[in-house]
């Protein structure tokens, strides 16, 4: 455990990036990397680095209060936020995304390259995402598709037209656009990772994602890590001990855990709009049916 603590700390003021369309399995790899480097899992407690989209860090770097300023301003600002951000990281940093790889109006990418290690991309069938979606937002599922199928889609809007949230508003564009964004750029080294791998083939994806970060661990710290964020586990400590993550409209956060749940959750019509939409990135990730 200490070999792989010491890792984080010979990769200081770098970030991984753990990017995701919404509900594609982020919190459970940040359950995994939080029990590889610790030993444990508290879902109060994830030994991981927050959201990019943090309001507080960034107001605390800038010094400004970010109510006062728009989606825009605040792109074009938080590249360099991180960079300054980064200097202060003791160790390798995990932050979760849910935001797409964009550019700004300064014409610079919003997530740095040169403080960055790598980009875990963790991806799901988007007809397994929408009822997992729909969940999490206690939204509709026509709701979620228009979402989904919306190139502008945002998430974390104002509040009654307040901007008060803490986290900013997070461009996603559609759910193709944002696959398209991470995977098609070229200044960060991409480690893909389905969520249906992750579910079926658990050891060898999990022990592909660790080696490609460039972590030296064995097999049995790989697989005890594994063992502890079992999605039974997980889903008991949630009943136990509630998570923060849960949207306060959701019953649970953490659900089945299963594919090909949209079989029984979605009509043939709802199937249709998301695959006219987003079949040609869907077959690119072997989601054809």
């Amino acid at each position: 455990m200490k070999y792989l603590q010491q890792q984080l700390k010979d990769k200081k003021g770098k970030i991984v990036w753990l990017a995701s369309y919404p509900k594609s399995g982020n919190t459970w790899f940040r359950c995994f990397i939080s029990a590889l480097f610790t030993g444990e899992v508290d879902l109060a407690k994830l030994k991981t680095d927050g959201i990019f989209s943090n309001r507080q860090l960034f107001d605390r770097i800038s010094n400004i209060d970010s109510r006062l300023l728009t989606d825009r301003e605040v792109r074009s600002m938080i590249p360099e936020i991180y960079i300054d951000h980064a200097k202060t990281l003791p160790q390798l940093a995990f932050v979760k995304v849910h935001d797409a790889y964009i550019l700004n109006d300064l014409k610079k990418p919003i997530f740095p390259k040169e403080i960055s290690h790598k980009v875990v991309y963790l991806v799901r069938n988007p007809l397994d995402v929408v009822g997992s979606f729909a969940h999490h937002n206690a939204s509709s599922i026509p709701q979620t598709i228009n979402l989904m199928n919306n190139p502008q889609g945002y998430l974390a809007g104002p509040v009654e037209g307040l901007n008060i949230n803490l986290q900013f508003r997070q461009l996603m564009l559609d759910w193709s656009g944002h696959v398209k964004s991470w995977t098609e750029q070229k200044e960060i080294e991409v480690i893909l990772v389905r969520y249906e791998d992750m579910l079926n083939d658990t050891f060898a994806t999990f022990r592909r994602i660790v080696d490609a970060l460039e972590i030296e661990a064995s097999d049995k710290e790989v697989q005890q890590a594994i063992d502890l964020t079992s999605f039974s586990k997980l889903k008991a400590q949630e009943e136990d001990k509630g998570f923060k993550e849960k949207n306060i409209k959701a019953e649970n956060f953490f659900r089945s855990g299963k594919t090909n749940q949209y079989e029984t959750e979605l009509t043939v019509q709802q199937i249709n709009r998301i695959k006219k939409r987003h079949l040609d990135v869907m077959s690119q990730l072997n989601y054809t049916i």
